[in-house]
């Protein structure tokens, strides 16, 4: 009887977790990896089978199904300790013995009657990885779909719309850097920068193009010092960093969308470091995401902004509030609308997502409510005022194609679109290279879209409009 990895059991542990709860496996994997005395290469290994086994979840289904007689009736826990097992097997290329044993293992640790199904089942799997794989169970005329879709772990449909949105080109990029780790940026404080400079050294920082943004090799050290509880930093990748660069401007200032505050903690960050007279708003749709976001902004030191809870299709109850205040309907500078999305670009940080998704709601339900954010927004946005849309997707539908409904609609009338690289330009030497980050991804109309690529940065959308 073969001993089982540590590793595999903090991974069965998380997932098991994650189920159960509906929380993120990176948010558990922490916690438990501690809780067990895991050494770092042991918890690197728990988190890459954690992830992976997530991001991959329908295709090791299918793999496992031809050799289960009811796999529907598979206790969910089996399920997993066997979804781990065969990630290993396609994904990581690990030796057939080990895939075996090792999994075995880990299913007897959760049900000991099941281990001998695991161990024909897994041997089953073992064998038939490369043919799999090669999609040689599938019709010839859908075969090379569904094997360009089984290597990147996706739905094949979700492949599709991929293609459909980025060409052949930017689809293979996506789909060859989707089980490969992301890379970690962080945006420093300007208040904090010397607090933060030793950790940083430690973690392997480098700068990047956009002032205060930095590619960390790690974040351990900056965990051990407690510089993202204090406000001293944030995570957040580059291209996101860029567009909270992009909405940054003198004035007044609607977030729509904040969250727990990562675009408010860098825009607030921008605008001290250029000395701007900012007056920011910051709204979501959750109470309890904007007391996230006011407790940081208050770590932070870097000034104070106001906060609302409410629905952004429905803008004049959200600002009844301030219209009152005003005494006539407030508007703003800038209106900033991070939209809720896909989240298609970030699939390699959470691997939830492409499994979670409906061709429903990427082609119908998320544009349909994105239009309308945008439509509202535009109400409060000032004479020759300017209104960001931004998105983490990689599809076209809830991209360029909300763009062109929206310059279509009644409210998109009254906007004119510029280049989203300009914002920056204006912005001083300081930003040049930003801006050239920027206009590296922009098409002929100004418009931003980045997407993953090994070793690159995540997949974002950004549209910038003037008021006439």
């Amino acid at each position: 009887m073969a001993r089982l990895s540590p590793a595999r059991r903090v991974a069965l542990t998380v997932l098991s977790e994650a189920e159960r709860t509906g929380r993120y496996a990176r948010e558990l994997l922490p916690h438990a990896a501690e809780s067990a005395a895991l050494d770092p290469r042991d918890a690197a290994f728990a988190l890459r089978l954690a992830l992976g086994s997530t991001a991959t979840a329908g295709c090791l289904d299918d793999a496992l199904a031809p050799h289960i007689t009811k796999p529907k009736a598979l206790e969910p826990s089996v399920r997993m300790a066997l979804r781990i097992a065969v990630f290993e097997s396609l994904y990581l290329k690990t030796a057939p013995e080990v895939v075996v044993s090792q999994g075995v293992e880990l299913v007897r640790s959760v049900s000991r009657g099941a281990a001998g199904l695991a161990n024909a089942v897994l041997r089953r799997v073992c064998e038939n990885r490369l043919s799999f794989l090669s999609a040689e169970d599938v019709a010839e005329d859908h075969r090379e779909a569904v094997a360009r879709a089984r290597r990147a772990g996706l739905p094949v449909w979700l492949v599709r719309r991929i293609v459909d949105s980025l060409g052949e080109a930017g689809a293979q990029d996506v789909l060859d850097a989707q089980l490969e780790s992301a890379p970690i940026s962080v945006h420093v404080n300007p208040l904090r920068t010397d607090a933060v400079a030793e950790a940083l050294e430690e973690d392997g920082a480098t700068a990047l193009g956009l002032p205060g943004a930095m590619r960390v090799d790690r974040v351990g050290a900056l965990v051990r010092a407690g510089a993202f509880d204090r406000g001293d930093l944030v995570a957040s990748d580059y291209y996101a960093q860029l567009i909270a660069a992009v909405a940054t401007r003198e004035g007044t200032c609607l977030e729509i969308g904040a969250g727990r505050g990562t675009k408010t903690f860098m825009m607030m960050a921008y605008a001290k470091r250029r000395d701007l007279d900012h007056d920011h708003l910051a709204l979501d749709l959750y109470e309890g995401k904007c007391q996230a976001n006011s407790l940081r902004v208050d770590r932070s030191g870097l000034g104070e902004i106001r906060f609302v809870a409410g629905d952004a299709t429905d803008l004049d109850a959200c600002l009844a509030v301030l219209d009152k205040e005003y005494r006539h309907a407030a508007r703003f500078d800038t209106v900033f609308v991070d939209a809720p999305c896909s989240g298609t670009g970030t699939m390699r940080r959470h691997g939830e997502i492409p499994w979670r998704l409906t061709p429903q709601e990427c082609d119908r339900d998320l544009p349909k409510l994105q239009l309308a954010m945008l439509r509202a927004a535009a109400d409060r946005v000032a004479p020759h005022g300017e209104l960001i849309y931004a998105t983490c997707s990689v599809l076209r539908a809830e991209n360029i194609g909300v763009v062109t409904a929206f310059l279509a609609s009644p409210e998109g009338e009254g906007f004119v679109p510029v280049s989203v690289s300009d914002a920056l330009r204006d912005a001083g030497s300081a930003y040049a290279a930003a801006a050239h980050d920027l206009a590296v991804c922009e098409n002929a109309d100004g418009l931003f879209q980045s997407h993953p690529t090994r070793d690159g940065f995540d997949g974002h959308f950004c549209a910038r409009f003037v008021r006439k």
